[in-house]
């Protein structure tokens, strides 16, 4: 002020949608104690829309080997306030972490009262680690009764337009009791939109034999949505009579396909399934917008790629995740076939020599704006790349530690530890451990150093 004296700003005045929104950004106990302060803050804490989207998380036993397991139990607040505003509920996602096994009736009764009195618009079923045949095998199942709490919010939703199952216990040897909630709401079936089934969503592992819906079965539950236009499903769980079904003119139009790659090797239930070109172009004929997501789990030839991925997919996103493996002729496959459609690219695996690839990736490819790569990378390549898109990059991530500079002893073979010198007819170490010696981390270049010869 010009007198001097200071004025404090009176935030009294802002609307309440301001708190609202502010109040979102805070952790559930933290939005208790700010709403303890003043009346207006308590208004906002109790405002309708603050408590759309939510996430359940409670702590499961650590393993299924015992016949009597330990209930799930979640923080003492988050129960009083589920209790409370559950019925605001639209956007939820129920987790457990670790196994799955029981629950007390008081968190039963709880979670079916919210399940019935809610208007659930989207919903995330995380429960639990995956079940592998080891765990059914050796282990026990959950709950029964706990199992149909979880499943009550299937049955009673009638507004619900997403739908995402990340984990579920898999120990029924035939139509999981949950797939059969799914199919015998008839309310789903005309407002189901997307659904996703035991997908990876920014996970970097996930259980590496789980047991998973056959492709048959897959078929017969998604053929009573036929509203869905997002649909994210597991490799094995994929067949030609599944794209050819969703191309159906009975249905509506497939607008996104998201797939993980699950493939292990020698074993059956995780061979890449081989998709025939006239069911790519079936999907591209019924919608010209279809596109294809592809996400990488574990190392996976380009042969195996190539029998699923067709020329005729169209392919607009492909992630490589941290424990997969990125193959040159991969690359030269996707910038190839892809080069019309593909927008984005991720490949968080180590992998080396990539370059001439990669530029030639950002060439042929021109819709593409979304680029990370964790693997080795030489500077000179980041800023050629960096150059062919400029501003219309709408992410460019790449990791400091693999960022390399170009020196003297790039092209020595690093399997050659000692090299002979034909004139004197001595031995040398070879370059490849000079270098070691002769640089630091980053390619910093230390105190000269010179070979030494062995007679």
């Amino acid at each position: 002020m010009a007198d001097g004296t200071d004025v404090m700003a009176d935030f009294s005045t802002l609307p309440d949608v301001v708190w609202v929104r502010i109040l979102q950004y805070l952790l559930l106990r933290d939005r208790q104690e700010v709403a303890s302060t003043c009346h207006l803050l308590h208004d906002a804490f109790n405002h309708p829309s603050l408590w759309r989207r939510q996430v359940l998380t409670f702590i499961g036993d650590k393993d299924n080997s015992s016949r009597k397991g330990i209930p799930v139990y979640p923080a003492r607040h988050n129960m009083e306030l589920t209790k409370q505003f559950g019925q605001y509920f639209q956007d939820l996602t129920i987790r457990v972490i670790s196994h799955f096994r029981t629950m007390n009736s008081d968190l039963r009764e709880l979670l079916v009262q919210v399940a019935e009195n809610c208007r659930l618009e989207s919903l995330t079923l995380d429960i639990g680690k995956q079940t592998s045949q080891f765990h059914k095998r050796y282990g026990f199942p959950p709950d029964p009764n706990a199992i149909a709490t979880l499943e009550t919010f299937v049955k009673t939703a009638f507004r619900m337009k997403h739908l995402a199952i990340m984990s579920w216990p898999m120990f029924k040897d035939k139509n999981e009791s949950l797939f059969m909630a799914l199919k015998s709401n008839e309310k789903l079936r005309d407002n189901l939109e997307s659904m996703t089934l035991f997908w990876l969503d920014g996970a970097e592992w996930s259980e590496r034999e789980p047991l998973l819906l056959s492709a048959d079965d897959t078929v017969d539950l998604v053929r009573h949505f036929p509203y869905l236009t997002c649909l994210g499903l597991r490799s094995p769980m994929v067949n030609n009579g599944l794209l050819e079904m969703l191309a159906e003119t009975s249905r509506a139009k497939l607008r996104t396909l998201k797939l993980v790659i699950h493939y292990l090797w020698q074993k059956r239930n995780f061979a890449v399934p081989q998709i025939e070109q006239k069911s790519w172009t079936a999907l591209l004929n019924r919608n010209p917008d279809f596109r294809v997501e592809v996400t990488v789990f574990l190392a996976t030839p380009t042969m195996e790629l190539a029998s699923m991925l067709t020329p005729e997919a169209p392919v607009s996103y492909f992630r490589f995740m941290k424990y997969s493996k990125l193959e040159s002729s991969s690359l030269v496959k996707i910038y190839t076939q892809y080069s019309g459609t593909l927008t984005t690219f991720h490949s968080l695996c180590d992998s080396y020599e990539m370059d001439s690839e990669l530029i030639l990736l950002c060439e042929k490819c021109e819709l593409l704006t979304d680029l990370i790569y964790h693997g080795e990378i030489y500077v000179n390549t980041v800023k050629c790349i960096s150059k062919s898109r400029g501003r219309k990059w709408k992410r460019f991530e790449l990791k400091d530690s693999s960022i390399k500079i170009h020196t003297e002893f790039d092209n020595i073979d690093n399997d050659l530890v000692l090299q002979r010198n034909e004139q004197d007819h001595t031995f040398q170490l070879s370059a490849c451990l000079i270098r070691e010696l002769a640089y630091g981390a980053g390619g910093r270049k230390l105190e000269p150093h010179t070979r030494h010869a062995l007679t």
